[in-house]
């Protein structure tokens, strides 16, 4: 182990320099994507329209994966999400006979696997559809969303919260008899889920299944729910109500030990109370960073700000912190949304308009500290240098995880191989 650890470390320093460096990316127009792997080097999302899925990296660009519902179905629904490690991807796709919606998890090299059929015990079909995917754990094994159960909710039957794995098959996960719910999120291991859950009356009530224990977030009769975890499952964003001015707020939730204690972000200012209201659709893995919406008016097609929360900034609009981390888009695009967060922090997705053509446009904006580069492990991020270096040596050395950077569990030359290459493309390389 000495010698291979010498001869790693001759390799690696005759590595040099330093990168960071903010850019952005267009996606092709029709193209709208929803989720970033770990590192904000691999995307997915759908395509307008026939709501295709798709999955997109720097150097294959956006490729279509199949099995789009609407063109067969006439409707769509669920939202694509991805692995850490990109290689995976969640959606709401067709059955093999092309008959029903279903749940489906797409591997890389190997296509779609879908969770229904067959049915669960107590599943149906509602209108061409027997499930939707709505989220995916980090490690890419469990899809959450949720299917069309006969006794959730009226004589019709509504919608049953669930997760579904390879090695698990469907898990429906507890609610109260009556009312739907859905799962949006996974933690990376999927031990901890999100989403929401009905009151008595009807509107959404943001919820957590912790270690298979149902918590309720916040009681409030508004429509608003949990929306993404971190890796850890500690950390939960969304929106709740602010029973003051009526506004529905972004919010964190932060685990105690015991229970999620709640902090609400408030809205932009301008944001009317009552009809105006945010929600926090992205957080960082150390929960540093929290992206969303803030809107205007009751309506999402109204009037709408990306937003950014950091502890010390507050909530700001995106274009003004892409703008002061020194990045000159006000030009080009009018971010309405900033739809996801890379858990390292680095790349940020974003939708909006262009303020000449008023084009829909959706982006990819890698920001600081992170860099977007499987070589950036050790502090200060959002540079390559001998920390980094010395950062990969130690951890090969000791076979740490944070080392085997192919991720097949083995410690070899091409682990050295992969951190060569992504050290010398420097940050923002993939």
């Amino acid at each position: 182990m000495t010698a291979t650890r010498c001869a790693t470390t001759a390799l690696l320093l005759t590595l040099a320099g330093s990168a960071s460096a903010q850019s952005i990316h267009y996606f092709t127009p029709g193209f709208y994507a929803s989720d970033l792997s770990a590192d904000g080097t691999v995307a997915c999302g759908n395509l307008i329209g026939p709501y295709e899925t798709f999955r997109w990296t720097a150097d294959t660009g956006e490729v279509l994966l199949g099995e789009a519902t609407v063109p067969v179905l006439g409707t769509g629904a669920g939202s694509p999400d991805i692995s850490y490690d990109g290689t995976r991807i969640s959606a709401t796709i067709l059955t093999e006979d092309d008959q029903f919606a279903t749940q489906g998890i797409w591997t890389e090299g190997e296509g779609w696997v879908r969770a229904f059929p067959p049915l669960a015990p107590d599943g149906r079909d509602l209108d061409q559809s027997l499930a939707s995917a709505w989220g995916l754990s980090g490690d890419g094994t469990t899809v959450t969303g949720f299917y069309w159960s006969t006794g959730t909710s009226g004589p019709f039957g509504g919608a049953q919260p669930n997760a579904w794995s390879m090695t698990n098959g469907v898990t429906a996960f507890n609610h109260t008899e009556g009312r739907n719910a859905r799962v949006n999120d996974a933690n990376f291991d999927a031990t901890v889920f999100c989403g929401w859950e009905e009151n008595t009356f009807g509107q959404w009530q943001p919820t957590v299944w912790r270690d298979s224990v149902k918590i309720r977030l916040s009681e409030n009769d508004a429509f608003v729910g949990a929306e993404k975890l971190t890796a850890d499952g500690d950390t939960v964003v969304g929106n709740s109500l602010n029973p003051l001015t009526l506004n529905r707020e972004p919010t964190i939730w932060a685990w105690n030990g015991a229970s999620y204690d709640q902090q609400r972000l408030g809205v932009l200012p301008g944001t009317p109370a009552i009809n105006g209201w945010g929600v926090a659709l992205g957080v960082t893995d150390d929960a540093s960073m929290v992206v969303g919406a803030n809107y205007y008016s009751f309506s999402p097609g109204g009037t709408a700000d990306g937003i950014i929360w950091t502890a010390d900034t507050g909530l700001v609009k995106a274009n003004d912190f892409v703008a002061s981390i020194g990045l000159d888009i006000a030009d080009e695009i009018y971010i309405r949304s900033v739809d996801a967060i890379s858990a390292d922090g680095s790349t940020i997705l974003v939708g909006g308009q262009s303020p000449v053509t008023f084009e829909l446009l959706s982006a990819i904006i890698r920001i600081e500290p992170g860099c977007g580069n499987a070589a950036d492990i050790a502090e200060p991020f959002g540079v390559l240098d001998l920390a980094d270096i010395s950062a990969f040596v130690a951890g090969f050395t000791s076979q740490d995880p944070i080392a085997d950077l192919d991720g097949n569990g083995v410690f070899d030359l091409a682990d050295i191989s992969e951190f060569v290459t992504a050290f010398t493309a420097g940050c923002g390389g993939s």
